[in-house]
Parts: C-alpha cells; structure tokens; sequence
C-alpha cells in the first residue's frame, strides 16, 4: 500500500469514527429509546429476486448482494437510477453533467461494460459498446434495486462483473392513486413528472411520464430528456399473472465542450423497451413463467468543432441503431428445503451503424443470436443453506465460443444475529459488438464474507473478494484484483440514523505485478439520515480514488456532499402535499477520473419543489 493509499484510509476511518462517535453520544441520551433500539434493522428476510432468479430471502443468498427500495430513493429526491447507485456501496458511477446526464457505472474492480444493468428483465447493455447510460431510467418508477457484484454468469450470462437489477413499481391496490411532482432549480433544471397507479377488479395500472432537464452544469453541458412508462397487470387465479410493460425514454445532450481540442459533441439517445408475461402456478410447489421482450436503441452522435461547426476531425456523424428481441422462460420448483430454478434464454440482436467517432465505429450491419439455458438450487439443512449453479451460453458467431459458467455458494448462520456468507463463480462478458472478432473476457471471482447485528445498535457487513479476469484469446492483461468491502448502519435513535460503506480494491497485472491504472482502487459512501413522518433530511457524501494515470489530470481529492430536505406540509387520510429541496455538491468538490476538462465535474447547484400524492 503506497503513502497515498495509507492517507486516504486514514481519512476515511477517521471521517466513520468521528460520524460514529457522534452518534453513540446522541445513544446516551436517549436511554427511553434503548428498547426499540434493539430492534436493529437486519435485511435478512429481505427478498431477492436476482441471485437466483427466484425471489428467495438474504439469509440464503451467497453473493454479495445490496437492495435498495423506493422510499430510500424518495429520500434521495433522486431524479434517475445514477442517483440512487452512486449511494450504494461498492458502486462507482461516472456523470458527464448533472441529473439525467449520460452516466456509466462499475461494480468494484469490473469495467462498465461487463456490469449488466436490467429494467423488467430487459438488458439496457448497448450492442455497440455493451455499456449502460443508467440515467435514462427515472427514479420515480424504480420500487426496488437489487446489485449482486461479482460474476453473476452462472444466472444471466454476460455479467462479468455483477448484476444491477431494477424492479419497477407494481399497481397500487386502490382504484385511483399517483402523484405529481415538479422542481426547478440551478441551470433552468427542471423535473416534472405525473404518475397514476390503480386496480380496477383484478387489471391493474401503473402510468407514468415526465420532462427532465439542465442547462450548464457544468458550464456548456446540457440535457433535456422526456420518459413515459406504463404496466398493465391482470391477475389469475391460483395467484398466477398476465403482465405488459412499456417504455421510452429520449435525451438531447451536450456531452462533452473541450475548448482545447475544439471539440464540442452532442448526442441524441432513445431508449425504447416492451415486455409481455406470464406467470401460473402448475401445482401447489411447481411454477412456469414465460415472458417475452423488444428492446430498440438510437443513437445520433455529431462531434464538431467549436470554433466553426465543422465536422470534427472530419468525423461524419455517427448513427447508430440496435434492435434485440428475446424471450426466457423458467419452472421455480419450491419444496420444503430447497428452491430449484431452471430456464433459458433466447436474444436475437440487430446493430446497423454508419459513420465514424473518434475511431471507435466503422460502418457496420451486424446479428447475432443468443441462447442460454441455467439451472440452480437452494438447499436448506438447518442453519446451513448450499447454493449450487450453472448456466451454458452459445452464439451464432464463431469468433464467439460457448461459455460454461458454474458458481457454487453458502451461508451458515451462526446465530439469531450472525451469518457468513461464501461464494465462487466463473464468468463471461462481451465487449463491444461494433468490432470484428470481439474479446470474450472472462473471470473466476470469490467472496467471503460476514453480516452481524451482535454489536448493540449496529449491523455490519464485512466482505472479502478476489477477481482474476483474462481473455480467453491472450494472457497478456490477465489480471487479479484483490479487495474488501465493509458496510454499516446504526438502528434510528431520535428517528436519526447514520450509514457508511467503504470498498478497497488492488488490482494488478499478473504478467508484470504492476497495478492497472483506471481501476478505482477507493470507494467511500457516508450518510446521515433523519425521518419522523412529517420531516426528513440526507445528507450523503462520497469519495471514489479512481487511480487514474498521472497523465490524465484528474482530480477527485475529498468528498463531496449532498443534502436532501424534505417536509409534509399537508396530510390528509391517502392525500399529502411535500415540499423538498436538495443541495447538490455543496462544497464545489470534484470526482472526475479524467482532466476537468474533458470531463468536468458538476459543481455546486440547487434545486426545490413539491410532490402531491393522492
């Protein structure tokens, strides 16, 4: 560990014990609190739908794995899926402006293009780079988030580097409710929405659509984007059901001004998805679910020179379109001690480009198709829980070979308040299919790890990882990255509670045992967190080493810090008027891993409004 690297943990474990002990000093006075305080928060009867492609609880999931839920995501007054992920640990995200700006996102050591990002099953991962903008989902339809980091393969195939799972909102049971909602802020930013959710005998409806833009944040970068979503639900007897979803999102934005070079580059991106499904039971233990998928993908890119609105370089622009049809299909056995979950799925993918950026693309019509078939359990005896997987994968490209993804893991619980967790997997991911002859990579991760309430007031989650990636066509950038990830999270005491993340990762190249520059090797995740039903306050800080190469000038020093307000200011039976407001930032702090330049960092802004719910 070199001088830097020791200063910044000293920092950070500074910067937790000082939150710590400020903490515990409220503790000694709130004595009348201490027996509700004991109910410490403990997410292990948590669902999760994603590490085994069933909803099962966290006790019995081996991975590494973080929900977040939506009244987490109100708190954030977040505008997009980028918001909510730059708070979970373990995550690093990469904006290009404020809200709704283009965002790329990693889980601990694992490039952006191997980490997998799902919206109703549908993978948002581009053809031609095979990385996700995360902010083209809007918050406001997220219910949960579920991110399993390491290799997911042996469940969804190309997840190298973990999975990020959204799961929308499902029709509320009234026949009427939503929301309205609109802010304003720094930049002309503005956030308009309106949702409508309801059940009118057993068809259900989720609605929802909204404006969302900013204009120089930083200065010369602008987003002005638009979204609708909607699910349709019908309920079938035997607690089966029929679903439909639809979405569109579409965004005008100026991504990067680099007066140096001249360069000014704009980009018009559409994000359209449709889903049908369904799920029956065939017996009381034996379920089917069926479901099929459309994603259709724009992107119109012109790179032009500042000075005079000439093609840049001489680059024509860039238009990219990418069509994916799909469909899986699953049986979910459940018995007394086990969980068994076998499926496959099918993609078949179309990208059409044509014209040249930077030298990334050249004009190219390209299909593939993709299969895959996966098989898993869960089987329980007594404390012990054994997880079992594998999945195959095969292409109908020949530079493509087929992948074998096995994993296998278990938890063990110690006690009523201790479990360990263990986790070994193989896993694939595919780089851009704009080139000939694309890159398999693959990777064998392993986890170890500890989840514990047995310190009064606390629950901690302590886990140990090592990733080794190669690709399969050279050795020369094998690669192994070793790490640790501690979570912890107080009980509320005062309707007040405080959490905190910290993420170490070293990785290195085996051939020359020299570290990979670019890799975030710090991750850090404060937050102070206050809610009594009618006030509620964030105040959430981040800091991300990002390693960059000397050369690049960046500049991520400190932290930097939001704070989220917010206040009922009226309520009435299903009724309530919010007002909120949110201070982005506020210190001017940067986290940029290229030169401020090139990617500047948003600086300090503000924004407030108010939300109706009805």
């Amino acid at each position: 560990m070199t001088k830097s690297d020791i200063k910044h943990t000293v920092s950070i474990i500074l910067a937790a014990v000082a939150l710590c002990c400020t903490f515990f000093g409220g503790i000694a006075l709130a004595e009348e609190e201490e027996e509700d305080a004991l109910a410490l928060y403990s997410g292990w009867q948590e669902q999760s739908s994603s590490a085994s492609r069933s909803p099962k609880p966290l006790s019995q999931t081996a991975e590494n794995t973080s929900i977040i839920t939506s009244s987490e995501i109100d708190a954030l007054n977040a505008h997009t899926l980028a918001d909510v992920l730059a708070t979970i640990p373990g995550i690093q995200t990469q904006s290009y402006g404020a809200a709704g700006s283009f965002t790329l996102t990693r889980i601990q050591s694992a490039e952006e293009y191997h980490v997998l990002v799902l919206v109703d099953g549908v993978p948002l991962n581009t053809l031609g780079e095979n990385a996700s903008d995360v902010a083209m989902v809007p918050a406001r339809i997220i219910e949960r988030v579920e991110v399993i980091k390491g290799a997911a393969s042996a469940y969804w195939g190309q997840a190298l580097g973990g999975v990020i799972n959204v799961i929308t909102k499902s029709p509320e049971k009234r026949t009427i409710s939503g929301s309205a909602t609109s802010s304003i802020g720094s930049g002309t930013t503005s956030d308009n929405s309106l949702e409508l959710s309801g059940t009118v005998n057993k068809l259900g409806y989720y609605v929802s659509g909204g404006y969302l833009g900013f204009k120089d944040i930083p200065q010369n970068i602008n987003t002005f984007s638009n979204n609708v979503y909607s699910k349709l639900t019908y309920e079938l007897p035997n607690g089966g059901l029929v679903w439909g979803t639809f979405s569109r999102s579409h965004a005008n934005r100026t991504n990067l001004y680099v007066p140096s070079w001249d360069l000014r580059e704009k980009q018009q991106t559409t994000y359209t998805y449709a889903t049908l499904g369904i799920r029956s039971k065939l017996t009381e233990r034996l379920e089917l679910e069926v479901t099929g998928r459309h994603g259709y993908r724009a992107f119109n890119t012109v790179d032009t020179q500042i000075s005079d609105g000439a093609p840049w370089l001489g680059f024509p622009p860039l238009t990219t379109r990418e069509k994916v049809y799909g469909g899986s299909a699953k049986l979910t056995w459940r018995g007394e001690n086990n969980l068994l979950v076998a499926g496959s799925d099918y993609d078949h993918a179309e990208l059409s480009a044509s014209g040249t950026q930077q030298d990334v693309y050249t004009p190219a019509s390209k299909t593939l198709d993709r299969w895959g078939a996966f098989l898993n359990d869960t089987i329980t005896l007594g404390k012990l829980t054994l997880i079992p997987g594998a999945r195959f994968d095969r292409s109908s490209t020949s530079s493509t070979p087929d992948q074998f993804s096995p994993s296998f893991g278990a938890t063990y619980k110690l006690s009523n308040d201790t479990l360990i967790r263990g986790y070994t997997a193989r896993g694939h991911g595919l780089w851009a299919l704009s080139f000939n002859n694309p890159p398999i990579q693959k990777v064998w991760t392993s986890q170890v790890g500890i989840e514990t309430s047995i310190v009064p007031y606390l629950w901690q989650k302590l886990t140990l990882f090592r990733n080794e990636t190669w690709d399969i066509n050279s050795s020369l950038d094998r690669r192994i990255a070793l790490g640790t990830e501690y979570e912890i999270r107080t009980t509320p005491v005062y309707n007040t509670s405080i959490g905190a993340g910290y993420t170490f990762t070293d990785t290195k190249l085996t051939v020359t045992n020299t570290p990979v520059y670019g890799i975030p090797r710090h991750t850090v995740q404060l937050a102070l967190r206050y809610n009594d039903g009618t006030f509620r306050g964030a105040l959430t800080g981040r800091h991300i080493f990002w390693n960059a190469n000397p050369t690049d000038n960046a500049k991520y020093q400190g932290m930097t810090w939001d704070l989220h307000l917010g206040a009922k200011v009226w309520k009435q039976n299903d009724n309530s008027l919010e007002l909120f407001f949110s201070a982005r930032n506020i210190f001017n702090g940067s986290q940029t891993q290229f030169s401020p330049e090139l990617i500047p960092y948003p600086g300090r802004w503000f924004e407030g409004g108010a939300r109706w719910r009805f």
